[in-house]
């Protein structure tokens, strides 16, 4: 947990202020969940898959098993256990029907897993996770439309939960017809959807088309993943014979291109240290904002603020990874105000 010093005469009740401030909070994403047999009975192998998925929401690392490739044993892994539960979740299947799965839900020792991925030089995406606005089209043999399926939804959830992705659907109203064509998913115009983007407070916008292909023996389908993440445009062609499969695929290599873009690596020796001046103070809140916004980013392991003066504040920071600028800018809070001041960052409290 980050600590907070201040050198300036604030009030108690300041201080409560920074305390209450909402917060993003990262222990969802050291909770992993696998599916058990009827009989509900957890073994080791439960709690393996369950790290795995930990594992592979934190690094994005999608083609092999995490821990596998960590060559960790039961008792290593048994170590990073903080607590475990069965509990129930209803599944919808594609027939609409809905089926009750038990599983194991264990929840992990976030500083452990930070720890043994630290260890090995892994990269570890945290809490800063862009919304992603994803558009979906689907044909089949009745032509093709904008998909409102929620079996699909329902899939798209699980792997969102699955891979501590934060989806975002278009509402379809007038304002995003008159801007999203069906025509523009379909051949990954990405531009098309920059605007409602914006409005959605997304910033990362993706595109899924999936087509029913014609085949002898049983249906095939394709899907046509589009996405920009930081700026950059990629995707992912493939075929299958199952829909929830091609989806799962496509937000994993989703997934692995954001943890590619925003995952930091903690550095082993010494912190950085690096100074910021956030302008737009107005008021108590403001500040309380700010000094909270900063001190929850994953790259941030101390803060202390070391001047006041008009509508602006200054903050030390104390760096554990690379990438301080482009955390900044992701969370939405801060807008770069300019060029930096020396060796002091200068930002504007966006409003």
């Amino acid at each position: 947990m980050t600590r907070i010093f201040t050198h300036l005469p604030v009030v108690s009740f300041l201080l409560a202020l920074v305390l209450l401030a909402p917060v993003v909070l990262a222990s969802d994403l050291y909770t992993g969940e696998a599916v058990l047999p009827d009989d509900g009975g957890m073994d080791d192998r439960a709690v393996r898959r369950a790290l795995d998925e930990v594992l592979l929401r934190l690094t994005g690392q999608v083609e092999h098993s995490p821990v596998e490739s960590l060559a960790l044993g039961s008792a290593e892994i048994n170590n990073l256990v903080q607590a475990r539960h069965t509990v129930r979740r209803d599944r919808l299947q594609e027939s609409g029907e809905t089926v009750t799965e038990l599983r194991a839900r264990v929840e992990f020792d976030q500083r452990a897993v930070d720890r043994l991925l630290r260890e090995h030089g892994m990269p570890r995406w945290g809490r800063e996770r862009p919304a992603i606005l994803l558009w979906m089209a689907v044909e089949d043999e009745e032509g093709a439309t904008f998909a409102e399926d929620p079996w699909l939804e329902a899939v798209v959830a699980e792997q969102a939960r699955r891979l501590g992705l934060d989806i975002v659907w278009p509402l379809g109203d007038a304002l995003d017809m008159a801007e999203v064509a069906l025509a523009d998913i379909r051949g990954g115009f990405l531009d098309s959807a920059m605007p409602a983007a914006r409005r959605y407070g997304s910033q990362v916008v993706a595109m899924l088309d999936l087509r029913k292909e014609p085949a002898l023996d049983s249906p095939i389908w394709s899907a046509r993943w589009y996405w920009r993440v930081g700026g950059a445009d990629a995707g992912l062609q493939h075929t299958g014979l199952y829909r929830d499969m091609l989806i799962q695929r496509g937000m994993e290599r989703l997934a692995s291109a954001m943890a590619s873009r925003y995952a930091v690596r903690e550095s082993e020796g010494d912190s950085g240290v690096r100074r910021i001046r956030v302008e737009g103070i107005v008021d108590d809140v403001h500040f309380a904002e700010v000094q909270s916004y900063l001190a929850d980013l994953s790259v941030v392991e101390d803060l202390r603020v070391v001047r006041a003066g008009g509508r602006s504040l200054e903050f030390e920071l104390e760096l554990g990874g690379e990438g301080l600028e482009q955390f900044l800018e992701m969370g939405g809070l801060v807008d770069r105000a300019g060029p930096p001041d020396g060796d002091v960052l200068l930002y504007r409290l966006r409003r």
